[in-house]
């Protein structure tokens, strides 16, 4: 898993030096994007990772299948897939999209709740991650009723727990330890 991490973290960086360079990073965002979601179909996936098949087919019904893509995330994306790193797509998109993100000063914050936000509540959230990171702020909302309320929110490495559940955990660590 780690050798699929490093060469998705790879291949993001590459592609993402060609867009920055070229002043084209909307456009490979939009067309591995396409890559991607073609390559989330089973059938696809199957016959893109099925090891009797031979690599030109496999590039033939990839090209037929997304169509209008640009050369150079399609020549990606098949020369993944001939060295054999077909399952390390999804993770190289998701890290392109990170490094996206950070060139335009967006943050990536996933907010775990018990029950789903408001339109003011999360205007509210979203307003106080700005105030503390001093980015651009882009929420990936989860209900989550383990935390039975409150709130957590990770972004990157960071996280911020006032849940319920959080706090009930403290509250026992204290008691049990006297």
């Amino acid at each position: 898993m780690a050798r699929r991490e490093t060469a998705a973290r790879r291949y993001a960086e590459a592609a993402f030096g060609l867009g920055r360079d070229d002043d084209t990073l909307e456009a490979w965002e939009r067309d591995l994007a396409r890559l991607e979601e073609a390559l989330s179909d089973e059938g696809l996936r199957a016959l893109v990772e099925h090891p009797a098949v031979v690599f030109a087919d496999k590039e033939r019904v990839l090209r037929r299948v997304v169509g209008d893509v640009a050369a150079e995330p399609l020549s990606l994306v098949l020369l993944m897939i001939r060295r054999g790193r077909s399952g390390a797509i999804g993770r190289m998109v998701e890290h392109f999209r990170e490094l996206v993100r950070r060139e335009r000063g967006i943050a990536l914050a996933e907010v775990r709740t018990a029950l789903p936000l408001e339109e003011a509540q999360r205007s509210a959230v979203t307003d106080r991650l700005h105030e503390l990171t001093g980015s651009t702020i882009q929420i990936n909302e989860v209900v989550d009723e383990s935390l039975i309320g409150g709130i957590t929110v990770r972004i990157g490495d960071q996280l911020y727990d006032a849940s319920v559940r959080n706090r009930l955990e403290r509250l026992r660590a204290r008691l049990t330890a006297v």
